[in-house]
């Protein structure tokens, strides 16, 4: 069996080296103050700093704002497309043309719906879930 003094060494050592480096990294002088607020677990990632330090944000940021509004030209070239394809295309003797423009309409105008609201809905669930 393991004799006692070994036991008391080994003690002795374990509290040594607890209470050693609380007394050589003592706690600032100031201590940070919590937010008011309910307790937090775990904090989740700061999304916007990250973006803020995160090398080529910028360029990423100007690359998703020009999809973005070459989408928009073409929602607005595809209503345009469709219109004209309602309005003459029945006249012409295109027997689904009325039909063909009309799906094409509410499909730019559904495109352009979603391209607009795009960033709102990813704000929104993200929010939600933080």
């Amino acid at each position: 069996m393991i004799n006692r003094s070994v036991t008391v060494a080994i003690a002795t050592l374990g509290t040594v080296l607890t209470i050693v480096p609380t007394i050589a990294w003592a706690a600032p002088a100031e201590t940070p103050k919590a937010p008011a607020g309910p307790k937090k677990v775990v904090n989740g990632p700061d999304i916007a700093a990250g973006a803020q330090n995160a090398p080529g944000s910028a360029a990423i940021t100007d690359l998703i704002n020009t999809i973005g509004f070459y989408a928009i030209i073409a929602c607005l070239v595809g209503l345009l497309l469709s219109g004209l394809i309602l309005a003459v295309g029945p006249r012409l003797g295109f027997t689904q043309a009325s039909t063909i423009g009309k799906v094409g309409i509410f499909a730019s105008l559904g495109v352009a719906f979603l391209v607009g609201i795009s960033a709102t809905l990813i704000n929104f669930f993200y929010n939600a879930g933080a």
